[in-house]
């Protein structure tokens, strides 16, 4: 299961939110609550696409590559 979670906000709406799935963290990223849901969809989708491109590099770099 994929969740996005808040992890704290403060009075201005900035968040802080996490993805996860499985209950294991994948990613964190920002989003003020202004901005609405469709938004923070999309800055999740992002936040996970970074993640993965970073895990991949990580791992390239291991192999020597």
């Amino acid at each position: 299961m994929i969740t996005i979670r808040n992890e704290n906000c403060d009075v201005q709406g900035n968040c802080t939110y996490l993805v996860e799935i499985n209950k294991f963290l994948i990613c964190k990223f920002e989003h003020n609550s202004s901005e609405g849901p469709a938004e923070c969809l999309k800055k999740a989708a992002h936040a996970m696409e970074l993640n993965q491109w970073a895990e991949f590099e990580i791992m390239n770099d291991s192999k020597g590559g």
